[in-house]
């Protein structure tokens, strides 16, 4: 029946419920909001969950997912963290003993404040030889070693791709960084060598999402294969996935009359995803002046006429788009872009259009987002992780970097996530960011840029209702409103009681998907009263 009723709670949607401390589901549907005893007597033979005080809140949505590359990082080497490159190094030479054959691939590398670059050179030293494709902390970079330069066909005479580049020494050899479009060279590469995506994957994933009360994505992976193992997962009733897609998947998406919005609760056709620039810890992002450190201003990955022509391509088959942007060059290219298509055009479309990151927003430009009905569709980890980058590349400009408190005070919708794998999909460390724009360490003291912090309510809001609504949820998805998913976090404390560091040490302690719990915690057992049984929603 999926029926589930949870008392005791600090119950919250959109703000803390003024004499509410219970909400009843049925049939997967949340049928009430209220007094205990009052849903009780309506719901005598539903299994109960004592929340014991703590706030419930409906389940999150996070926004910014790859989906099968972050269910893969989950078994490959990790480098996050790594604060030298002999560090970085120590663990590729684990790695090579623990896998004495085949390619080898990580990720989360950041030379930022390493005492040597990465190169191919250091890397065949620990690797035996072997290829080694190691992706950087934010997936616009690859370190490679020479087996893998030869395996892709990557020589002096290669020429860089458009859009791209081989780091290269003064002889014009490759280093083994290639960073933007010269990662496609290789990609067969790392596709031979990937985990296979099949049911165990996918259950780890999804147990791991749920232990972090998240039944809902927006996937933003655009091969055939990924599509199709996201889409089982979302039939299979285990996660909530709205499917954005590339440019490779348009011409079929347009003579097939798809649309963006087509779906339902479980799966849903989203946005095309196009890139405007790169990224700023590669220097790639595009700016409207150059680096203060001195790395140029950046790439247009789409030069400004394609992505203008793209734009109103997609607008016209009824498809709407999103837009990877994190440089202010490239943000305001892509508001010009979505202004070119049309009034009419944007009304027509069923899920807003949306610029992904936004890290920097000149001035002039936070006004164009709500009339535009663009969403901001941000990761609040970026902004404590790469607050020191910011600071030396952007100089005084860094004031108007990841503004999420002047976009919501100018009304433009928020949509919150993390770009796993680049960031973990941990919503304690999201919700601190916003709350604290500080790393769990406390740098930098006083907070960075903390003008643009926002509330618990308008960060939860965003994690919440807020990625819903920009994934064509509406009102059925994101909120506690009668009729709504049955989708629900019990959290173990009260999170408007916590103070802003105990946020880092919150966690679910059940997650419920259309009102069946698909995880609680190993500690929540003693504050449980009659228990729903654990399992799938249908």
């Amino acid at each position: 029946m999926n029926d589930l009723l949870i008392t005791g709670a600090r119950v919250w949607d959109g703000s803390v419920l003024r004499d509410t401390d219970a909400v009843w589901i049925a049939d997967g549907r949340v049928r009430a909001t209220g007094r205990a005893a009052a849903l009780a007597a309506l719901a005598p033979g539903a299994p109960r969950w004592d929340a014991a005080g703590a706030t419930l809140t409906p389940a999150l949505c996070d926004a910014h997912v790859h989906l099968a590359p972050w269910a893969r990082a989950l078994v490959q080497l990790d480098l996050r963290g790594a604060r030298t490159r002999a560090e970085a190094l120590d663990r590729v030479r684990e790695a090579a003993l623990a896998q004495p054959t085949g390619t080898m691939i990580g990720r989360g590398w950041d030379e930022s404040h390493w005492e040597a670059p990465p190169d191919r050179h250091a890397l065949d030293a620990v690797s035996g030889g072997r290829a080694v494709l190691l992706h950087r902390h934010d997936f616009h970079a690859l370190w490679v070693s020479t087996a893998a330069l030869r395996a892709a066909g990557i020589s002096r005479e290669t020429p860089d791709p458009a859009g791209g580049r081989h780091e290269r020494d003064a002889d014009g050899e490759p280093l083994g960084v290639s960073r933007e479009h010269a990662v496609r060279a290789f990609h067969a590469l790392e596709a031979e060598a990937e985990p296979p995506l099949d049911d165990a994957l996918a259950e780890a994933a999804v147990a791991a999402l749920h232990a972090r009360g998240i039944t809902a994505v927006h996937d933003f992976q655009r091969s055939a294969a990924e599509m199709r193992w996201s889409q089982r997962l979302a039939q299979r009733g285990r996660l909530r996935v709205v499917q954005h897609f590339g440019v490779e998947q348009l011409a079929g998406l347009e003579s097939a009359g798809v649309t963006s919005g087509i779906g339902d609760a479980w799966f849903r056709i989203g946005a095309l995803k196009l890139f405007a620039d790169g990224t700023l810890g590669s220097r790639t992002a595009a700016m409207l002046a150059p680096y203060d450190d001195g790395a140029g201003a950046g790439l247009d990955l789409l030069p400004p006429a394609e992505l203008t022509a793209l734009v109103a391509r997609a607008f016209a088959a009824r498809l709407s788009v999103t837009v990877h942007a994190i440089g202010d060059r490239a943000v305001r290219r892509t508001l010009d872009a979505i202004e070119a298509a049309g009034e009419a055009a944007r009304a027509a479309l069923a899920l807003p259009p949306r610029i992904e990151h936004a890290q920097l927003v000149d001035p002039a430009d936070l006004d164009r987002f709500a009339p535009l009905g663009v969403v901001a569709s941000m990761q609040p980890q970026h902004a404590v992780t790469d607050w020191e980058a910011a600071t030396r590349a952007w100089g005084a400009r860094v004031s108007g970097s990841y503004p999420w408190q002047a976009l919501l005070a100018r009304g433009v919708p928020l949509a919150f996530g993390s770009d796993a794998p680049v960031e973990p999909p941990d919503p304690w460390l999201g919700l601190h960011a916003c709350v604290t724009r500080q790393r769990p360490d406390g740098t930098p003291p006083g907070g960075f840029v903390p003008e643009q912090r926002v509330s618990l309510d308008a960060a939860l809001v965003a994690y919440t209702r807020g990625s819903a609504r920009a994934g064509g949820g509406s009102e059925a998805q994101g909120t506690l409103a009668p009729g709504a998913v049955g989708d629900v976090v019990v959290w173990d404390r009260d999170l408007h009681g916590a103070s802003p560091d105990d946020l880092l040490t919150a966690r679910p302690a059940c997650t419920v998907l259309s009102g069946r719990i698909v995880y609680q915690s190993s500690g929540s057992g003693s504050r449980a009263g009659e228990r729903a049984r654990t399992g799938a929603a249908p």
